[in-house]
Order: structure tokens, then sequence, then C-alpha cells
């Protein structure tokens, strides 16, 4: 499909007044027009029928269709050649992830721009699922609605209209989420994408079990908000944070009273105690012994 590009899109003659946003409402001529952009492009079928080629794979687009399209994926709509069908139409909105924050500059993948602004408490995307995502519900007034908006603002170019693009591209998106949530197809990517993200926390604990880990931090490398962290890993493991964290470390001072001749205190604060009647306490909870007699009996 690569060799059949007829050009690269760089955003350059799009994005003006430094603003990385571009919205427009297009008639699909029929001929070839292949292309990849360095930009995310989220595009809407608002009337006709025509085809849409996206990476390697070709549909049939009606109205209603919307695709979520990633940088650097070759893709192009057409209207059908003959005469009596009705063209494609299509609203696009192209826009680099720094438009919806300035933090997102060097970011490339749609996924990505969704895990920073913590979307994923309202939907969370299969990692394989971005390059190629269509939606197909049939008409959609409220997606017709924000794209009528959006472009009346990017248009007249009022004071402020930047500012007002924002709100709604953030809005457009929590509907797209919305749509994707109800959809049975993506459910199990949800659930997968969320056990993956725990599973490499929990990597994370097992390597850091003696220091202080904190729950921003954790929260912060998965791009997700404490609140709706906390509730995904204890409903993966079954524990909170912190109990997991006290499991690791007794199950490492254990190992320690096993195999070395270490003193409990020093032990203790291996494992990342440093009050040795906190690590008494947590050792014989989880255990059913103290430490001393743990040691003695093994």
């Amino acid at each position: 499909m690569s060799n059949n590009l007829i050009y690269h899109d760089t955003g350059e003659k799009l994005f003006q007044n430094g603003n990385s946003i571009f919205i427009n409402y297009i008639t699909e001529n029929p001929e070839p027009h292949l292309h990849v952009h360095d930009f995310i492009e989220i595009s809407y079928v608002a009337s006709g029928s025509g085809i849409h080629i996206l990476g390697d794979k070709q549909y049939d687009v009606n109205k209603g269709d919307l695709f979520l399209i990633n940088y650097h994926i070759p893709h192009e709509f057409r209207s059908f050649a003959s005469s009596d069908r009705e063209p494609l139409k299509v609203y696009n909105c192209v826009f680099k992830p720094d438009f919806i924050d300035v933090n997102l500059i060097d970011y490339k993948d749609f996924k990505d721009v969704i895990h920073y602004l913590s979307f994923r408490s309202i939907f969370s995307l299969a990692p394989d699922s971005m390059g190629d995502l269509k939606l197909s519900e049939g008409e959609n007034p409220a997606f017709e609605d924000i794209y009528h908006k959006m472009l009346k603002e990017f248009t007249e170019k009022e004071d402020g209209y930047a500012e007002i693009l924002r709100v709604y591209l953030i809005e457009f998106l929590i509907k797209i989420f919305r749509s994707l949530k109800n959809s049975p197809n993506n459910k199990t990517g949800m659930i997968t994408h969320h056990a993956s993200l725990i599973e490499q926390s929990i990597q994370y604990l097992k390597q850091n079990y003696n220091v202080t880990v904190k729950l921003s931090d954790l929260a912060s490398r998965s791009f997700l908000s404490p609140t709706y962290y906390c509730k995904l890993f204890k409903d993966y493991t079954g524990l909170t944070i912190s109990e997991y964290v006290q499991r690791l470390r007794i199950e490492e001072a254990c190992h320690l009273l096993k195999t070395t001749d270490s003193k409990i205190i020093v032990i203790a604060q291996q494992v990342g105690y440093s009050d040795i009647k906190h690590f008494n306490e947590v050792f014989k909870r989880l255990t059913g012994t103290t430490p001393s007699a743990y040691k003695k009996s093994h």
C-alpha cells in the first residue's frame, strides 16, 4: 500500500495562527489520493457513500461512519465513480495532541492521548485497535452537531475560538468513548488492557517493594487518576496497594530469615520497615507468628 502513496501531509498548510487544529467539510472525489499525515484525524461521513482505504483494509462507507486515524496511517476517502451515486461528504477534524495540552507535544499515538487525559475512566482501548478504529452506528446527531459547531468557530475565528475548539474537541472525544464503551466488540479489549496496566504496576512494585512508592506515582505511570487506579488494582489483585506491598515485604523477610544470619532489625530495614514494632505487627498478622519464632522454626 505504501508504494501507492500520493503525498505526505505535514500539516504546515493546515495549521495556522499557532493552533494545531483544522476543521473542514468536503466532497470526496473518486480519484486516488492515498496519503499519510503527521497528525491525528477524526473523520465523520455526513452523507453519500464511497470507500475508505485505511492501512491495509478497505471499507464501504455510508452516513454515520466515523474513523479515528493515527499518525502515519495510509488512508483515503473516495466517492464512487458512478454518476448515479450520491458523492461522499465528510467532516474532518485534524489535530496534533499538543492542541489539547502542551505536555502532549511529543506524543504521536492516539491511545497515548487518551491515557494522558485519563479518559480510561470512561473507556479503555485495546493497544492494537488504535491504528484502525471505525464506528458504524448509523446517523449520529450528537457527532454531527459538534462538527457543525467546530466548523463555525474555525471558519469565523472570533476571539477565543481556539479555546472553544479545545473544549468541543474534548467533548467530542468523550462522546466517542461513550459510544465505544457501549460496543460489545470493545469490552474484551478494555479488560485486557486494564489487566496489562496492573501487571506492569505489579512488576514495578516487586522491584521497588522496599522503598516508599507513592500512589500518585503509580497512577501517573499508567496515566490514570489515583482513585480509578486503586479501583482497578483492587479488582485485579483482590488487595489494596498497601496490602499488596506488605505481602511482598513479608515474603522477602521470610526468605531472608530462612537463608541469612542477619538480625531481625536489619532484615526489617532491608524490606522497607524503619519501625521494628510495626514490622513485627505486620509480620505476625500475615504469618501467624513472630519474626523471631519464624527464624527459630526454620
